[in-house]
């Protein structure tokens, strides 16, 4: 019986490595327990590796795993190749779920994989690519990362049926700034209180008095709620009881009398 050696044990016991690791957008499948990359289309569920059976959406959305964007806005998309292989990487996305018909009619980039190992940032197997979002809102859009390995560095991958690839996904959510924030709604509300009430003096009236004797004077009102005092006429009064019985004199008998009071007086 063949014995197995102590290192062997060791290689099998560690989780398998990822192809791709998906490092920004937040991955929807964590690798962080091994690689979960190999089902059509985002990685994990019931796909094939090839794209070729019934299986070709993915509606496991999680809720705590999503990144949001604003819309048209560029970001850059970070992931590590763990294990070289030859072919192509590509970025697409889906604005309502994970269907991968709906992935390939949306390509965002497609980039040559050499062979190698190396990534494309100086620093060992990291890749990065810069791809702009759509500018229509979305909440339940997701972005695709794949690694297709056909050896062809050259020709852009319109759909990865039938050939042996590598899927990771982000969820994520595209929206305006303060959008899915509520709006307070309500009626305006509507003032009450008591009519302001007017305060000022009252008007003095003027007025003139005509003849000799006590003028009466008829206040003039000048917009103002007030009641005048009744003017004094000007002039000398004349009583020597002329106006007896309540009868005022003439204009003409105040003259005469004036006059022969003058002529007694001289």
């Amino acid at each position: 019986m063949r014995s197995i050696t102590p290192a062997l044990l060791l290689l099998c016991a560690l989780p398998a490595a990822a192809h791709i690791q998906l490092d920004a957008p937040l991955v929807r499948y964590s690798n962080a327990n091994g690689e979960v990359n190999k089902h059509c289309p985002c990685g994990g569920g019931g796909g094939t590796s090839s794209c070729s059976g019934a299986v070709l959406s993915d509606p496991n959305r999680s809720a705590t795993r999503v990144t949001t964007y604003a819309p048209g806005e560029t970001i850059t998309v970070q992931w590590r190749e763990t294990i070289d292989h030859t072919g192509r990487y590509r970025i697409a996305f889906d604005n309502d779920g994970a269907d991968l018909a709906d992935f390939n009619a949306h390509i965002l980039a497609d980039i040559a994989d050499p062979s190698g190992g190396a990534g494309n940032t100086g620093s060992g197997n990291a890749w990065s690519a810069q791809v702009t979002l759509p500018t229509t809102p979305c909440s339940g859009c997701t972005l695709q990362l794949l690694q297709v390995m056909n050896n062809n560095t050259t020709s852009p991958v319109a759909s990865p049926v039938g050939t042996s690839t590598y899927f990771q996904c982000a969820d994520i959510v595209i929206a305006a700034p303060g959008e899915g924030e509520g709006e307070g709604e309500g009626e305006p509300g509507e003032g009450e209180g008591e009519p302001g009430e007017g305060e000022g003096e009252p008007g003095e009236g003027e007025g003139e008095g005509e003849g000799e004797g006590e003028g009466e004077g008829e206040g003039e009102d000048h917009g103002h709620d007030g009641e005048g005092e009744p003017a004094e006429g000007e002039g000398e009064t004349v009583d020597d009881g002329c106006a007896q019985g309540g009868m005022a004199w003439s204009p003409a008998a105040l003259v005469l009398l004036l006059a022969l009071r003058r002529r007694r007086a001289a």
